[in-house]
């Protein structure tokens, strides 16, 4: 009897199968995934990439830019805090140097300026009478200088009365006390003369306490004066004015809302009226080839489309952040170092805005 034989292959032969297919696999898959990442890095390589400055051939490349005034815009803020009482304009309203744009309330703010004026005009009175008490002073030492004139005159006639006596000193002729009394008219009149004297003494010491009085007063009425003028700014400072002619472009703040020493923000954004530039950003591998004077075609970097002709008025000394444009911060390489250009527009297509990005394409 022949024995039976199996079908089934050899176990050793399936311990060699196994591997190599799972080898294969995994040939495979590795395949796909470098073909995945070659795929990607060439689209990666092939994207466009956006740079500050790109030159375009060797007589005409761009920069980046945008448009701004002379200047800048103004941020304006109250220098007292409060709540805000008023807004007196509306955003892109041209308005003239000085006029109202918003007001704030500080409570207790208009009693310190009448409690500054009360204070003035109690000082102001003070000096006035100090200063009368000088006029007054005045006239008793005046007076008194008469009455010490007087009194020398008394002794004068004294003398004359003793010089008479001893001239008739004879005891027939002029008794003895007469003399004697003569002789004490003449010494009363002097001591009157000494007397006097004294008190234009204590008179003229009296002026000076009034002249002292009238300094100490003189210099209370300007520290009061001080003090309401003081408190006159402040309340006057409770007002926004625009400080030059322009146009207030955003207004940051409401009716009510109470504003603090510590802004976050600006209360109202306040573009000039001044003369419309464009701040080109050029990076240091192309600064050579910009120079004062070169022709410039302005466009939007959005759509291309032409705005503006102007030419290159300065370069700047330093080579700097970018500058933010209006509130914005830019967030295109905002960290990459550049040379800003400023550029005079000479005529203009369209209208040109403050903070619209453009691209200034260099001619020369």
């Amino acid at each position: 009897m022949e024995p039976i034989r199996s079908s089934s292959p050899p176990a050793r032969h399936w311990r060699i199968t196994i591997p190599v297919s799972l080898g294969i696999l995994l040939l495979l898959a590795s395949l796909v995934v470098a073909a995945i990442e070659l795929e990607t890095q060439s689209r990666k390589s092939s994207e466009p990439t956006i740079a500050a400055s790109t030159p375009a051939d060797d007589q005409r490349w761009s920069s980046l830019g945008y448009g701004d005034i002379e200047g800048g815009v103004t941020p304006l803020y109250p220098l007292q805090p409060g709540r805000v009482k008023s807004i007196d304009v509306r955003e892109n309203e041209f308005v003239k140097a000085g006029q109202p744009l918003f007001q704030v309330e500080v409570p207790g703010l208009a009693d310190t300026v009448r409690e500054a004026e009360a204070a003035l005009k109690a000082a102001q009175e003070q000096q006035a009478v100090a200063e009368e008490k000088v006029v007054e002073v005045d006239k008793q030492i005046a007076a008194q200088q008469q009455a010490i004139e007087a009194a020398k005159l008394k002794v004068q006639q004294a003398d004359i009365a003793v010089k008479r006596q001893r001239r008739l000193n004879r005891p027939e002729l002029n008794p003895p006390e007469e003399l004697e009394n003569a002789e004490i008219t003449k010494k009363l009149a002097e001591q009157a003369v000494k007397g006097e004297q004294k008190k234009l003494d204590a008179a003229k010491a009296g002026r000076r306490v009034a002249e002292g009085l009238v300094r100490v007063t003189r210099a209370s009425v300007e520290a009061k004066q001080a003090q309401l003028t003081k408190a006159r700014n402040a309340l006057n400072e409770c007002v926004v004015r625009a400080p030059v002619d322009g146009v207030p472009v955003r207004i940051l703040i409401s009716k009510g809302e109470v504003l603090g020493t510590n802004p976050r923000q600006p209360a109202i954004q306040f573009a000039a009226e001044r003369p419309l530039l464009v701040r080109a950003e050029v990076e240091q591998e192309f600064v050579d080839r910009v120079h004062e004077g070169q022709s410039v075609v302005i466009k939007d970097n959005v759509t291309e489309k032409e705005l503006a002709h102007g030419r290159v008025a300065s370069l700047a000394r330093w080579y700097a952040p970018r500058r933010t444009a209006s509130t914005e911060v830019l967030a295109i390489n905002s960290d990459v170092r550049t040379l800003e250009c400023i550029i005079h527009i000479e005529s203009k297509q369209s209208v040109i805005r403050i903070g619209q990005r453009v691209r200034v394409q260099f001619l020369d």
